[in-house]
């Protein structure tokens, strides 16, 4: 019996497969090499990004900042004379839409004599009304002002403000052939003591 014991084909075979293994060696570390590269890449982004958003945080925050400093020296002071001040004019408004329609409603209209209100003014706590109507036959213009005064201080919408209301004056100015007469009435606020 022969043996025959190639010993070249061994070294060949044991060198391939030194060379496989040296190539996936290679291959494995090129793949580890570029993953750590590439995770590199990607914490610098991420720490780089971090970075702008804590930048763009701390630029608003110095300007609310700078705001609320602003704020703070300019901040107006309230003192008690302003808060009774407000008070007062809360406690002594007028709505007046209520008081106008009352003494629309309450003024004689009776055709062919109606009278109408031309200009009123508010000042000093006193209500002002000027008008005129026309004079009836029978001449009982005094009467029907009188009447008017009653029903606008018998009127809860009007004398919850204007609890005191004279007439001040009348007088008859004549418009052609029609018989005229102007009027002027005073309202006082409740409370405003006459002069």
């Amino acid at each position: 019996m022969k043996y025959q014991i190639n010993i070249i084909e061994q070294l060949r075979m044991a060198e391939k497969k030194e060379r496989r293994q040296r190539s996936i060696l290679t291959i494995s570390l090129m793949i580890s090499f570029a993953l750590l590269i590439l995770s590199g890449a990607f914490t610098a982004q991420n720490i780089i990004k971090m970075q702008g958003t804590l930048e763009r945080e701390r630029m608003e925050l110095e300007r609310i900042e700078t705001e609320y400093r602003k704020y703070k020296t300019t901040r107006m002071i309230v003192d008690k004379a302003d808060i009774e001040q407000l008070d007062q004019l809360q406690s002594n408004r007028i709505y007046w839409t209520k008081k106008l329609a009352a003494m629309a409603f309450h003024l004689p209209n009776q055709l062919p004599h109606p009278y109408w209100i031309t200009a009123f003014s508010y000042k000093n706590n006193r209500l002002n009304v000027k008008g005129y109507g026309f004079i009836s036959p029978q001449q009982e213009q005094l009467i029907t002002l009188d009447e008017y005064l009653k029903d606008l201080r018998a009127d809860s919408t009007f004398a919850d403000v204007f609890g005191t209301c004279y007439l001040n004056t009348t007088s008859r100015e004549d418009e052609g052939n029609r018989e005229r007469i102007t009027y002027d009435y005073t309202a006082e606020k409740t409370g405003a003591s006459r002069r």
